[in-house]
């Protein structure tokens, strides 16, 4: 009878009439590479898209952060100028004369006199200040004179960015709303000031603030 000897490992088969050879299949037909590639770029694409959004959403929210943070810093240096306004004519640094508060002088928004201006340092001057409110660009910045009287303007701070020119309105008091304000004398105030400021995300801020000992 003829000898028959198995190798296992390689699936040889040894008989007496020959020797056959049966193919391993050790990889992956050219079909099933181009499968997994296609699979994996989906995969890929969407991990991309996934991390694109949330980056998207990151800076997105760091803007609104950002801006609702300017905002409320601005709100803020706004209604306290306008609580402390003081009813206190002031002269430039050529001496002509200005009332208390005026608007569109030279060019500014607004411009009053304020007290309650802090003085941690124990600096000689006064606790009156005199304040400017100014469109540079697309930003609204205030300038801090450092003397009622006869001071040369500093460099201004920005405060807010926007989209437009603000519109103001004034309370008189009577009671009504007027668009520009033009006091009978130099010492009168208005009792409230109504801001609007068109913001760089499509909508407008608007800031109702009382004025000077109409602020409780």
């Amino acid at each position: 009878m003829p000898s028959r000897t198995n190798f296992c490992g390689s699936h040889r088969h040894d008989s007496g009439f020959g020797m056959t050879r049966v193919p391993v299949r050790n990889g992956f037909t050219l079909v099933e590479m181009m499968v997994a590639l296609v699979l994996f770029a989906v995969i890929a694409g969407g991990a991309i898209g996934l991390l694109r959004f949330s980056v998207d959403a990151e800076i997105s929210g760091r803007q609104v952060t950002e801006r609702l943070a300017d905002q409320r810093r601005f709100i803020a240096v706004w209604t306290a100028d306008l609580a402390q306004a003081a009813a206190r004519p002031v002269r430039d640094e050529r001496g002509e004369a200005h009332p208390a508060m005026e608007q569109g002088a030279g060019g500014a928004l607004i411009d009053l006199t304020r007290s309650g201006w802090d003085n941690p340092m124990g600096e000689a001057r006064p606790s009156l200040q005199r304040v400017s409110w100014r469109v540079d660009g697309n930003r609204l910045v205030r300038v801090g004179l450092p003397f009622p009287d006869g001071a040369t303007p500093p460099e201004p701070s920005a405060m807010l960015r926007i989209s437009g020119a603000p519109v103001l309105r004034f309370r008189g008091a009577e009671g009504n709303w007027l668009d520009r304000w033009q006091g009978e004398n130099a010492t009168d105030l208005p009792t409230a000031v109504e801001l609007l400021v068109p913001q760089t995300d499509g909508t407008t801020l608007r800031i109702v603030a009382l004025v000077g000992a109409n602020y409780q």
